[in-house]
């Protein structure tokens, strides 16, 4: 996706909680794909530079087997062409050393988490004053997960936010990128805000990515 006069933060913080997304709520979104679901409700009706956005999403594997996602703050995007903000939760693949923790969902059960996305953008062509004028921005979630948690049962319930072992990084990135699955929910509608005048706090740091060219 183009980033375009954007730039994003995203800080985030999950837990395996036992909140409920209502389905009747009308912020809610929903995707599905290869019996994998994710129900989120995004409590927000609007996106601006410094603003929090709540989101709860639960996470329904309805498959013979277990499926893993990786603990981390996710990857967010904006596509200039189509306004859409895209949150991806589970984007990380292994480093050239660090490994992440993974989170598993059993056969037929369901998880929920809450996260508190800030986005940060600027987007010079479009002045404060204009942005009640545009068409408004969409606003989704990407899943990504692991199909076959076998071969990363080393990372499954340790108690580090991440492993550094660069012999096993080296092992797991192509098995990463191959058994890496993708549900994207549908979009909803967010409204353009002026700037907001709340300070900016420091970026949080990802695991290093590994680059596709090599180690």
């Amino acid at each position: 996706m183009r980033l375009g006069g954007a730039i994003l933060l995203l800080l985030f913080t999950t837990a395996c909680a036992s909140t409920v997304v209502d389905m009747s709520e009308p912020r809610r979104i929903v995707g599905t794909e290869n019996s994998v679901r994710v129900d989120a409700l995004v409590a927000a009706e609007q996106v601006s530079p410094g603003a929090h956005i709540p989101i709860t999403y639960e996470i329904t594997n309805q498959r013979a087997s277990a499926i893993a996602i990786a603990e981390l703050i996710p990857e967010t995007t904006f596509d200039s062409d189509t306004q859409t903000f895209t949150v991806s939760i589970g984007a990380e693949v292994p480093g050239n050393t660090m490994l992440p923790r993974l989170i598993t969902i059993e056969p037929g059960e369901k998880k929920s988490f809450t996260a508190k996305a800030r986005v940060i953008y600027t987007n010079p062509a479009h002045a404060d004053a204009g942005m009640r004028r545009l068409a408004p921005a969409s606003f989704r979630l990407k899943l990504n997960f692991l199909g076959d948690t076998e071969p990363f049962r080393a990372l499954i319930g340790i108690k580090e936010v991440a492993l550094a072992d660069s012999k096993l990084a080296d092992t797991l990135f192509p098995l990463w990128l191959e058994r890496n699955e993708v549900v994207y929910t549908n979009a909803i509608p967010m409204r353009w805000a002026p700037r907001s005048r709340e300070t900016m706090g420091a970026p949080e740091q990802r695991l290093p990515t590994r680059r596709r060219g090599g180690g």
